[in-house]
C-alpha cells in the first residue's frame, strides 16, 4: 500500500537531529482501545512479536505482561515497538530503518490502521517531545501531514 508520504520530504521534516526513535501516539486513545488495537493486528497478517520473542501476539493482550512491549513488522525491515503498559496507544520507529520510499510507506499503513480502527488521528513527534506533531494523520480527510 502506497502513501501519500514523500520519503524524502519525510526525513527532511524530522530535521538534523531529530533522536533515533519518534514517538507516535494515537491521539485521545486510553487504555481501553488496546483490545481494538490487538484485534486490529491479528486481521493484519503483519509478524508480531513479544519483547521476550513469542510470536503470535496473544489474542485481545490476554497473556501479555504488564511490563512487555511488541513489536510489528508492516514491511521487511521496519520493526514499530509498542507500548500497552501505558493508558494510551504509543509507539516508536527507528528512523534508521526506513531507507526507502516502501519503508515510509509502511509506517505510514500502521498510523492510517491504527487511526482508523480506534477512529482518532495518529501522530509522531521527535523523539522525547510533547510539541508539534512531525507527522499527523487524519482520520476525517485520510491524509497525512508533515509538521
Amino acid at each position: 500500500m502506497t502513501s501519500n508520504l514523500d520519503w524524502t520530504r519525510f526525513h527532511r521534516a524530522f530535521g538534523d537531529d531529530p533522536g533515533v526513535l519518534p514517538d507516535g501516539e494515537v491521539l485521545g486513545s486510553a487504555e481501553h482501545d488496546w483490545h481494538s488495537v490487538f484485534a486490529m493486528l491479528h486481521r493484519s497478517g503483519w509478524r508480531v512479536t513479544t519483547s521476550d520473542g513469542h510470536s503470535p501476539l496473544p489474542p485481545n493482550g490476554p497473556g501479555l505482561a504488564e511490563f512487555e512491549t511488541f513489536a510489528v513488522w508492516p514491511v521487511d525491515g521496519v520493526r514499530v515497538n509498542f507500548f500497552p503498559g501505558l493508558d494510551a496507544v504509543i509507539f516508536d520507529v527507528d528512523l534508521r530503518e526506513l531507507v526507502n520510499q516502501a519503508a515510509v510507506d509502511g509506517i505510514a499503513h500502521v498510523m492510517r490502521k491504527l487511526g482508523t480502527t480506534l477512529r482518532r488521528d495518529v501522530v509522531m513527534r521527535d523523539e522525547g517531545s510533547s510539541g508539534a506533531p512531525v507527522i499527523h494523520y487524519a482520520t476525517a480527510t485520510d491524509q497525512f501531514s508533515l509538521g
